[in-house]
Parts: structure tokens; sequence; C-alpha cells
């Protein structure tokens, strides 16, 4: 039964109650819009309002992924991706950074100044910003 219930939940799509925006404690924001994330995860909108770079990073796979990209970001995990190569390709910009665990990313955000990622829910500690998205 337990296995069950533990299979049907790995199998189920996340949702954004699943996932938490998250970036390093020095950022002086405390809440975003959809639309302004959207901006940010697009390599549209590069600084923060206090003028600090803005350095994002995205899990590379998994289900948190998948949601956070098709909820926030409009698009699919391989349509972000294309639309990264496309960028890259035309010299616009660096690809993000991209981490395999929540605790990679964790670890790059609680280092970096002016950085942005999203993790499970779950595995959000205290040595990150929780960002709410209105």
């Amino acid at each position: 039964m337990i296995l069950c219930a533990a299979l049907v939940f790995a199998l189920r799509p996340a949702t954004a109650a699943d996932y938490a925006l998250v970036a390093h404690k020095g950022v002086q924001v405390n809440s975003l819009t959809k639309d302004e994330v959207r901006s940010i995860f697009l390599g549209d909108m590069t600084r923060w309002n206090d003028g600090k770079a803005i350095k994002f990073a995205t899990l590379g796979e998994g289900r948190i992924h998948r949601a956070f990209m098709q909820e926030i970001v409009g698009k699919t995990p391989q349509q972000y991706l294309n639309y990264w190569r496309r960028k890259i390709f035309n010299g616009e910009a660096l690809a993000p950074k991209t981490f395999a665990t929540a605790g990679e990313q964790i670890g790059f955000v609680t280092t970096t100044s002016g950085a942005i990622g999203y993790i499970s829910a779950d595995d959000v500690s205290d040595s990150v910003k929780i960002i709410s998205i209105k």
C-alpha cells in the first residue's frame, strides 16, 4: 500500500504548491509577478530594482522543472532548451546555470549575490529567501 502511494505521488504532475522560488538572502524583493519571473528565466529581466545583476539558475529535469517551466515560463522543458540554444547560437546570451539537484541549486543561490532559482517546496531551507509569485 505504501509503495502504491509513493508511486502515485511520483507520477503525478507537480503544481505551484510543489515548488518554491528561492533567492539569495541579499535580494531585496519579497514577491514578483508571474510575468516578472518569466522575464527573468527567459533572460529579459537582468537586473533587480536596486541595479544588482540577476543570476538565475534552473533545474535540469524532473517534475518540479517541468511544472515550473510550463506554469511560470509557459514552455515545455524542450521548448525552453531550444529557446536558449537559439539565444546562445545567435550570440545573444550565455547558457543559464543548470543544476541536477535541489541541493546544488541551493548551494548556488546561497553563495551567489543576486541569485534566484526554484526547487521543490520540500527542499526549502533557511539558507535561502523565499520569493512569492503574485
